[in-house]
């Protein structure tokens, strides 16, 4: 039939529309070709045809390699369709090494990634996915729990990779910056492979090395210093020098925790040292931003085997074998030594105040050696220190990583009676270590800090219990001298209170599954369409973090550990149904339905409908409906309480006072310390999900126009999340809600110590918008020109953070990246491309747009003039303007079999965006470009 045979090739054209929209270096076929029956991402059903009811967008191999991205999730991080701020390389504080997606910005847990169809042990970490063995990824953007089940709530991700492949590929890359000082990336990759009658066999392996890169090696002002936003206009240059009106620079924010050293004494004021002595605190702050890292390095290698033999004419044996290793590291400013209650371990002892009053203190104690040594050279009485905020200047503060990741997939498959059968077997286990540096441990703490004398007369002096008593001696404890200022601090002093912490992650997964499918009789427009399956998916986790950090008793974050499993029974059915087919109209329905058993709570049943018409042979209109859902993870589930430092306002600095308050709170720091973690009693979250869209693939002015234009929407309940800080806080204050007060505790001056905030299905989220994608290619006398286009509109990203609250839409903003749901949420981000193809020479023109954003800010600027006094209740919005990246990229392949690709990207060298609560180097770095005007070099060799 013409019709089909038409729209199956101008459909799978318009699959073919990537976000990053970058034209694959092959030509169209002239006439349609007859084509096998294939399996679309997003059913099991195998159909003649590529188009499906739901929208699936693909990125080919050709497509990823014009990018010069050898990070594949940053290059679909890049689509129109992802939003969010996922981590990835460029997430110093808070990241880990890995790179996630997030599609919808619905959060990356909610995306579901595959490869070749089957789940990931490490759950969608594309650092583990090595571009040199990727065919094409297929984007399915409707949520799809009632094929794959649990986790396809926004979608799914499917990487499909090389097969059918002869010969050997040998390619070099290397990208650099030309005005940022460092991050330099190179890789190396090869490729073999041979296809023969019966089966076929590849394998390969990959090496990529990233360099690190500071905020202070990029040529941005504001990377070099962090901000606040006093007064409103300032952030138009942030980094002009303060001088309180808008045509001045924003008021420079620092930490209260200085190298000189902020130190409390119990009833004579607060002190620092520049190096001639102790001196009143004069209000100073650290900047700490230029020794962060803006680029984390690492060193990945990954190797790849995928293979295929049939055994006989009814059986086929496959296998796929995937090994990633890799070392990375994130490095923070020095250590912020902060010595008051619920903080850091310090010396904790007691002291009469000047009303004879004895009290409990955690700091310095009054017979510390070096405190009566500078407390009294200033004139002071020496007594506690209790209050003692430092910046260890003398080491760095490193964390590492060191991942081993295997998983093997083996199977058969075969046909039996025309019905076709897989059974599919996948195991893997990623084992990661971490490695901190730069902390300090609690007991040479408090020996360190507390009493110390030199007793023996030898000029240094000895730890003891008891200054007065020489037999208390605390062998091989080094008194800590925090009183001398910046670079004071002895190795012999460091080398004793210092510890390096090891921390244990393992993640298993193991999945079985048997489907079977074929087609049941024929139907006016087709064969009608089934496929079934049953099948078990298996997880375990655990995490054993140091025990200094399990007890409490070093620096840094610190928390318990986790430990669990989870064990899931399932079964499903599709099926297609061709309703009608005249040539020119036809009607297809769609619809499957999935019963998942798991053993951590009750079973979920989820459906999805879909409907396919076409009103003329190059006109399509398709629609879905479906349910979805999210289990909890298994640190949702068994997480221990662990440190977080989420921003928040105290309602007590607030006037007048809140009913609930007992007395005026002191806030100095914009982050308060928070416990989180899991809770055994959540259950999955449930939604609805809805696309409706139209297909038109006509022939325009003598080319070939393809067009989609989708409308989408994802609604979710019983969200798993935590009420939040601030609500916390505000439900205790405010509303004065003892089971909230409950989980605040405040130090004796009133500032907030802790806040418990844990797991809870409370939350509401949804999105809406509209997704459109086309692509035009005509041939000339001068070659092939084709041009691409990709647009998402996001109308709505909504969110309740719990019952009964007021809904947000987040759409156009930017958020608390360390807040649930926080991040960019640009309302239009646009990919396009125009190449030009002739004779081996292909030149392509790329451009990325991402709308402006109303950001959150901490600044109120109804203030008196005194920005160290403002409060930050967010009143003020920053506006942040859109931006348009362009890139320009060529590539020649000689008849040897040598192809060179060179691309310039960032043209006009666009800078990142300001953006005050940005939480690494005040940007996004998920969203936008960070180092300027780059470069790329490519060179491929195949024989």
């Amino acid at each position: 039939m013409l019709r089909k045979n038409r729209l199956t090739l101008a459909v799978s054209t318009a699959m073919g529309l990537s976000a990053v929209a970058f034209a694959p270096q092959m030509a169209f076929a002239q006439e349609p070709e007859q084509v096998e029956e294939v399996i679309v991402t997003g059913s099991r059903i195998a159909r003649p045809d590529l188009e499906s009811a739901s929208p699936v967008s693909v990125v080919t191999r050709e497509e990823i390699k014009v990018t010069g991205l050898t990070d594949v999730g940053d290059l679909i991080q890049s689509m129109p369709s992802m939003s969010g701020s996922p981590i990835g390389t460029t997430t110093n504080n808070g990241g880990n090494g890995s790179v996630q997606i997030d599609l919808r910005g619905m959060g990356p847990n909610r995306t579901l990634t595959l490869i070749n169809g089957q789940r990931l042990v490490d759950g969608g970490d594309y650092q583990t996915i090595p571009s040199a063995m990727i065919e094409r990824v297929d984007i399915l953007k409707d949520g799809a729990s009632a094929v794959y089940g649990a986790d396809a709530v926004a979608g799914v991700v499917n990487i499909i990779t090389r097969k059918n492949f002869d010969g050997v590929e040998v390619e070099l890359q290397t990208a650099d910056w030309f005005d940022t000082k460092a991050g330099k990336q190179d890789t190396v990759s090869l490729v073999a492979g041979k296809t023969f009658d019966r089966g076929h066999v590849i394998f390969g392996g990959e090496f990529v090395t990233q360099e690190e890169a500071f905020q202070d090696d990029t040529p941005w002002d504001f990377f070099e210093t962090s901000y606040y936003i006093y007064p409103e206009g300032c952030e138009s240059n942030p980094a002009r020098p303060y001088d309180g009106t808008p045509n001045g620079g924003c008021y420079p924010l620092g930490s209260s925790r200085i190298p000189e050293g902020r130190l409390g004494f119990a009833s004579q004021g607060v002190y620092m040292n520049e190096g001639a002595g102790l001196v009143p605190y004069d209000g100073r702050t650290y900047n700490y931003s230029p020794v962060n890292y803006i680029q984390t390095p690492y060193d990945r290698t990954n190797f790849f085997v995928d293979g295929e033999f049939e055994v006989n004419d009814y059986v086929t044996a496959f296998t796929e074998v995937r090994v990633n290793l890799r070392k990375s590291a994130q490095e923070l400013a020095p250590l912020p030594y902060d010595g008051r209650p619920g903080q850091d371990p310090a010396y904790t002892g007691t002291y009469v105040d000047a009303d004879g009053v004895t009290q409990a203190f955690s700091g310095v104690s009054q017979d510390n050696y070096y405190l009566q040594q500078f407390a009294t050279a200033a004139g002071l009485t020496p007594e506690p220190v209790t209050d003692i905020r430092r910046r260890m200047v003398e080491t760095n503060r490193r964390f590492e990583q060191d991942i081993t990741q295997v998983q093997a997939v083996m199977g058969l498959k075969g046909s039996f009676k025309e019905i076709d059968w897989e059974l599919t077997y996948n195991r893997g286990r990623r084992s990661r270590t971490d490695n901190d540096y730069g902390q300090f441990a609690g007991t040479p703490l408090f020996n360190a800090l507390g009493p110390s004398a030199d007793l023996d007369g030898d000029g240094t002096p000895e730890c003891y219990t008891d200054v007065n008593d020489p037999s208390t001696l605390i062998a091989g404890c080094v008194p800590l001298n925090l009183f001398g200022g910046a670079n004071t601090v002895t190795q012999d002093q460091l080398d004793y209170v210092s510890t390096d912490l090891t921390d244990h992650y393992t993640t298993d997964l193991e999945t079985l599954d048997f489907n079977v499918s074929g087609s049941a009789f024929e139907l006016p427009g087709g064969d009608f369409g089934w496929a079934a399956g049953i099948g078990y998916i298996g997880e375990k986790y655990k995490y054993a973090p140091d025990s200094g950090k399990s007890q409490d008793a070093v620096t840094g974050n610190t928390g318990a550990g986790t430990e669990g499993s989870l064990y899931n029974m399932n079964l499903y059915a599709e099926i297609y149904a061709p309703l009608f087919d005249n040539g020119e109209q036809a009607l297809s329905m769609t619809a499957g339905v999935r019963y998942d058993d798991y053993n951590a709570f009750d079973e979920e049943t989820t459906w999805q409908l879909g409907i396919e018409a076409n009103a003329l042979a190059d006109l399509k209109f398709r629609a879905t409906a479906g349910t979805v859902f999210r289990a909890p993870t298994l640190s949702d589930l068994y997480g221990g309480l662990v440190d977080d430092f989420p921003t928040y306002v105290d309602p007590c600095t607030a006037t007048p006072l809140p009913a609930g308050c007992a007395r005026p709170g002191v806030q100095t720091d914009s982050q308060v310390p928070a416990k989180a973690g899991g809770n055994e009693n959540l259950t999955p979250e449930t939604g609805d999900t809805m696309t409706f869209g139209v297909v038109w693939t006509p022939q325009l002015f003598g080319g070939d126009l393809s067009l989609t234009v989708d409308y989408w929407d994802t609604q979710i309940e019983d969200g798993i999340s935590s009420l939040g800080v601030q609500f916390i806080l505000d439900d205790c204050y405010l509303n004065q809600n003892q089971q909230a007060c409950d989980l605040v505790t405040r130090r004796p001056d009133y500032s907030v110590q802790q806040v418990i905030d844990t797991q809870l299905n409370v939350a509401e989220q949804g999105a809406n918008g509209i997704d459109t994608e086309a692509r035009y290619t005509i041939d000339t006398d001068l070659g092939q020109f084709r041009g691409t286009f990709l647009w998402s509109h996001l109308n709505e990203r909504t969110k309740k953070a719990y019952a009964g609250a007021e809904e947000q839409d987040l759409s156009g903003r930017y958020t608390d990246p360390t807040a649930e749901d926080g991040g960019a949420y640009a309302e239009d981000k646009i990919n396009y491309s125009l190449s030009w193809m002739w004779n081996g020479l292909t030149v392509s023109y790329l451009g990325e747009y991402i709308s402006e954003l109303d950001a959150d800010t901490f600044c109120n600027c109804d203030s008196d003039g005194d920005p160290s006094n403002n409060k930050a209740d967010g009143s003020y919005i920053q506006d942040v303007d859109a931006v348009l990246y362009h890139d320009l990229v060529a590539n020649y392949t000689f008849d040897f079999g040598l192809g060179i690709t060179a691309g310039v990207t960032n043209i006009t060298d666009e800078e990142p965006p300001y953006i005050e609560i940005g939480f690494n180097a005040t940007t996004d770095p998920s969203t936008y470009r960070l180092f300027g005007r780059g470069y790329y070099l490519r060179l491929t060799q195949t024989f």
